[in-house]
């Protein structure tokens, strides 16, 4: 179609102009509550959100496990354990009697 022709080109714009608004006209309704894409955009949402929940309380599950573990081998706690729980040399000092390991 040739638009130099002056009585052309208003039919043209005015075809234009009416095939916009009827597309305007039926885009415009917003989709349901029940609709595929909003559904499935939550449901995306709502997994990723989950996955991420679980690796965030793994991983620190994983570092509160292991900060356990480790204090129980620290060689002061096991100072501690050994000297000044029950029947270690405070208690013996206290008693009146020789501690252990004391010359």
């Amino acid at each position: 179609m040739n638009c130099s022709e002056a009585r052309r080109l208003p039919a043209l714009l005015g075809a234009v102009l009416r095939e916009l608004r009827r597309a305007a006209n039926s885009s415009a309704a917003p989709p349901g509550p029940g609709s595929a894409a909003g559904a499935d955009g939550s449901l995306y949402i709502l997994l990723i959100m989950i996955f991420y929940g679980c690796l965030a309380g793994g991983l620190i599950l994983a570092y509160t496990r292991s900060r356990k573990l480790e204090s129980k081998h620290d060689p002061y706690h096991l100072y501690i354990e050994r000297d000044w729980g029950p029947g270690g040399p405070a208690q013996a000092a206290e008693e009146g009697g020789p501690a252990e390991g004391q010359r």
